[in-house]
């Protein structure tokens, strides 16, 4: 994950702009408005920012936003306005490894989260251990009763995924484009690539695991039981080609 993300560095940014991204991040910042207010949140996967800086605007007492590919935390760090600087923190450090806690600026560190908030990062396991894993380090920074919010694909799409399947494509006028190219340990493998960014254009590859797979890590984890939420927008047209994709997991910690 880290060698694809350093490559496409700041150029991230143009990708959250195209309209597919655009509305994703409306239907996110709904759903965290209603719930950051004062709280002091551990970001997983910050990338470049984006919902670090809206949820500093929105409110949150601090932000520590973490990841693993040094070409994006600086990306991120320049968004910030100098007035909240005191209330950020970020670290390069890998999400999915129990060393995340080493990391200088997060020993010492768990249990200390009102919230763990994780935009696309779940959808980058590859195995069943390694969704565990991430799970994991969410209930570690939990205080009791803390909150999980994470944006991933919706469950019931991953589940009749077919190899060699367009996941969406009716989006593509919308930005970007999936294809199922193999069957994994409980899920697929996939492909996204923008659409209209010309020379910018980008293309990563992730893992949509299937909701029992999420389910069973997080309880061995020591999470609550899952929660998924799907997005619905109100225009019709966006509802049909956007929230049979995605979801929101919603999981307080025991």
């Amino acid at each position: 994950m880290s060698t694809q993300y350093d490559a496409i560095g700041a150029n991230y940014d143009l990708f959250c702009d195209l309209s597919i991204q655009q509305i994703i991040h409306a239907a996110m910042m709904d759903h965290l408005g209603l719930i950051v207010q004062s709280k002091r949140i551990l970001e997983l996967a910050c990338r470049t920012g984006f919902y670090t800086s809206e949820m500093l605007h929105m409110g949150a007492s601090h932000v520590t936003a973490v990841d693993i590919s040094s070409a994006m935390v600086p990306a991120a760090q320049i968004k910030i306005p100098v007035e909240m600087k005191d209330h950020v923190t970020f670290c390069t450090a890998d999400c999915a490894q129990s060393s995340m806690w080493n990391e200088v600026h997060l020993r010492g560190q768990e249990g200390t989260f009102d919230m763990v908030v994780a935009a696309w990062f779940l959808n980058h396991a590859e195995t069943r251990e390694e969704i565990r894993r991430m799970f994991e380090n969410k209930y570690l920074a939990l205080k009791p009763g803390g909150v999980l919010i994470a944006l991933t694909v919706n469950a019931p799409i991953i589940d009749s995924l077919q190899p060699n399947d367009p996941l969406s494509p009716r989006e593509t006028h919308l930005g970007s484009v999936y294809d199922v190219i193999g069957i994994d340990e409980g899920g697929y493998k996939m492909p996204l690539s923008s659409v209209g960014m010309g020379e910018n254009d980008i293309k990563f590859e992730f893992y949509f695991l299937q909701e029992e797979v999420h389910s069973q890590a997080a309880a061995e984890a020591g999470m609550g039981q899952l929660e998924w939420n799907v997005v619905f927008l109100g225009e019709e047209h966006l509802q049909m080609q956007v929230s049979r994709a995605l979801s929101f997991i919603r999981a307080r910690n025991c």
